[in-house]
């Protein structure tokens, strides 16, 4: 039997039913879609008196037909009603208006597109039909801005993207969902071809958003976010795109980001960028996130589709400022992706407790990069309080190098927590690296921690004005017992001292060092933040009684300036346990400024020598205790001697062929493996020139 005559038999109820003189119910898109589905033969459940606009008592075509027209016209109500006589029933009689205007109600109403022009907006349902700025359920408007009330999902239900385009310059966006309301609220803007700009405010602004504010830049689309030159927000700041709460950006497309008044884009919370190409051009710091800045999705398998450019004209690059001790917030991590940094007088990376690079290709320019000169009648620095200069030649912080910069202009660094007074350590302010790619050229130190600098992996090549690696506590450089040249490669092409800290851990990989100064310097010059005595100028310096190197693995080429500098310095014990190492310098290996250290080497393979680092064009291999190459390298001429615990040999002038080229584009080229033949044997002894105390040549502190 079919449905439509089951349903006839009940006619009778529904008359009676009926006679409550009651209107039928309203009816949506979803109805229609029941009913057409009931009608075809289907298993859906329909109700009769709520479906039978004609009140025939049966569900037919008509029904169907009367739904239909009353979605198109704004209602659902056919105006059918029925009564009951005194003496008898009396059929049902219907009322049908037909549509007379056509826009959208109930789902349509919700704005799914807006596009911005000069004076207005225009805007649009999932059905691609006009929706009346009076009738948006999830948008209000007020000439060209738009303030999102609802959000796209609300972790249950996807009520859809908004997607912007067009062009507007005195418009913006708005998000302003209740988290009470919405708890799980979430807001995705699709930027289409968006140019929006804003002279009074932010041009994106977000609220408020109990998730997270999504914008995602759609692919083959360019799209412009610019700010005015002088404004205040709503939160008393300024930024192009500016959030109270979390921001999440992605997508395949361009977006430029410009903030002319200050930072460019801010988060309150959390900043992740996931993909996209965004170009970042600010006054102030380009991307802030006070709690966190995150740049590639970590469950990504690619980032060919991340790029960030970011140039800042007076302050940081990127910068997260929560100083919340054990909030486990205030910190930058990059997975990978493309990231450029020109940050012309502030820092190229800035976080206040950690900052962890585990992939990408990153590329850092600060102020005039290395090529950077003090000027000035205190050589750029400020002046002993006393009168004259700091000992050791000027340098603020004491660590001897007169050439440093009156601002911070350092490529990537870790702040790390402080007393109130800022001047005892506290915690945080580690600098880790897991991998990458990375290009620094600097006026200020390269990568400065407050804390400690760990490196187990990553490509670098830097150059600088001051310091290359500097922790104010320990450095450890590759992972020990690894046995491995390659997993990590650091050439340093210019600096005052190479790598600096209180305690360093050389354990592998290969670095190459030429320097002003120092090589490796333990417990060297505290760069302005404090090591662990404090100077009464605020500025750090060590004490001699603190300090130690320890050299357990990889290769190390150490080529110092002629003068008085050390290869490799340290206020404490020089402990030599594997790895191979060049020394270079007037004293190659120098330790202990109180007189009771010492070079302890119970394995590992050194070559020294005297020669200055102006002429690096001699080829070096060491070759292990079977005669195998290890690593090749250039290094100064000079008449080196060996010390060796491990009967591994060094020949000077010799060949390679094969192997696998190291530190990418290392003028001076290091080579791991091959075949090596020709040159001479070194076999004089190796000399440290070092032991000398308090005051001597390269003693330590004041070297």
């Amino acid at each position: 039997m079919k449905n439509s005559v089951k349903l006839a038999l009940a006619s009778a109820a529904v008359i009676a039913a009926a006679a409550l003189a009651l209107p039928v119910s309203a009816v949506g898109s979803l109805d229609c879609k029941k009913l057409s589905n009931f009608l075809a033969g289907g298993k859906e459940k329909v109700e009769l008196a709520a479906n039978d606009l004609d009140g025939d008592g049966v569900l037919t075509a008509i029904d169907l037909t009367l739904m239909k027209r009353g979605l198109l016209s704004g209602s659902t109500e056919t105006g059918t009603t029925v009564s009951t006589g005194t003496t008898g029933t009396t059929a049902p009689t219907t009322t049908t208006t037909e549509p007379t205007v056509t826009e959208p109600v109930a789902d349509a109403q919700y704005v799914s597109q807006i596009t911005f022009g000069a004076n207005g907006v225009t805007l649009k349902n999932a059905a691609d039909q006009v929706v009346a700025a009076d009738k948006a359920q999830n948008i209000t408007v007020d000439g060209t801005k738009i303030t999102v009330i609802k959000p796209t999902s609300d972790g249950t239900n996807d009520f859809g993207d908004i997607s912007f385009d067009g062009e507007c310059a005195e418009g913006q966006i708005k998000v302003d969902v209740d988290e009470t309301a919405y708890p799980t609220g979430q807001v995705t803007l699709n930027l289409r071809g968006l140019k929006l700009s804003n002279s009074t405010d932010s041009p994106i602004y977000v609220q408020q958003i109990a998730d997270e504010c999504v914008i995602t830049v759609k692919k083959d689309t360019e799209n412009v976010i610019s700010d005015g030159k002088e404004y205040t927000n709503a939160d008393g700041s300024q930024g192009a795109i500016y959030s109270l709460d979390d921001l999440k950006f992605k997508g395949k497309g361009k977006l430029t980001v410009n903030g002319n008044a200050g930072d460019g884009i801010v988060s309150k919370d959390d900043i992740k960028i996931w993909n996209g190409d965004i170009t970042v051009n600010s006054v102030d710091d380009g991307i802030r996130g006070k709690d966190s800045i995150r740049i590639g999705d970590p469950d990504a398998e690619s980032y060919e589709s991340l790029s960030i450019n970011v140039t800042s004209k007076s302050g940081d690059g990127l910068k997260s400022t929560n100083d919340t001790a054990d909030s486990g917030k205030g910190y930058i991590r990059i997975n990978g992706g493309t990231v450029k940094i020109k940050a012309e007088n502030g820092d190229g990376i800035q976080a206040e407790q950690a900052v962890e690079i585990n992939g990408g290709d990153i590329d850092i320019y600060t102020y005039q990069g290395s090529a950077y000169t003090a000027s000035g009648s205190t050589g750029g620095q400020q002046q002993n309080p006393w009168g004259g200069g700091f000992p050791g030649g000027g340098g603020m912080g004491m660590d001897g190098n007169a050439n440093k910069t009156d601002i911070s202009a350092k490529g990537i660094k870790c702040v790390g927590l402080f007393d109130e007074a800022g001047t005892t350590y506290q915690s945080a302010g580690d600098i880790t690296f897991k991998g990458g790619n990375i290009t620094l050229n600097t006026s200020d130190d390269s990568v400065h921690a407050g804390g400690s600098i760990t490196v187990t992996g990553g490509v670098f090549n830097v150059a600088t004005a001051d310091d290359g690696f500097h922790a104010d506590h320990n450095v450890t450089i590759g992972t020990k017992d690894a046995g491995t040249y390659d997993d990590v490669q650091i050439f340093i092409s210019k600096c005052y001292e190479g790598v600096e800290g209180v305690y360093i851990y050389q354990n592998s990989g290969t670095v190459y060092v030429v320097s002003g100064d120092d090589g490796y310097n333990a417990a060297g010059g505290a760069d302005n933040s404090g090591n662990q005595q404090q100077g009464p100028w605020g500025g750090g310096f060590m004490s001699s009684s603190f300090g130690e190197l320890n050299l357990s693995g990889g290769l190390v080429v150490v080529n110092s300036a002629n003068g008085d500098h050390d290869a490799f310095d340290s206020n404490g014990d020089i402990n030599i346990t594997g790895g191979y190492y060049v020394c270079n310098g007037q004293e190659p290996l120098d330790c202990g400024d109180g007189g009771s250290y010492s070079i302890k080497q119970t394995g590992g393979t050194y070559i020294s020598m005297t020669a200055g680092n102006t002429n690096l064009s001699t080829t070096y291999t060491f070759k292990d205790a079977s005669g195998n190459a290890v690593v090749t390298f250039k290094s100064a001429a000079g008449s080196p001697g060996i010390s060796s615990k491990d009967n591994s040999t060094c020949f000077s002038g010799t060949t390679v062929t094969g192997g696998t080229k190291m530190l990418g584009d290392c003028e001076y080229g290091v080579t791991l493996g091959g075949t090596a033949s020709g040159g001479t044997q070194i076999t004089a002894a190796a000399s440290s020139g070092g032991g000398m105390g308090p005051g001597g040549p390269g003693g330590g502190r004041w070297g």
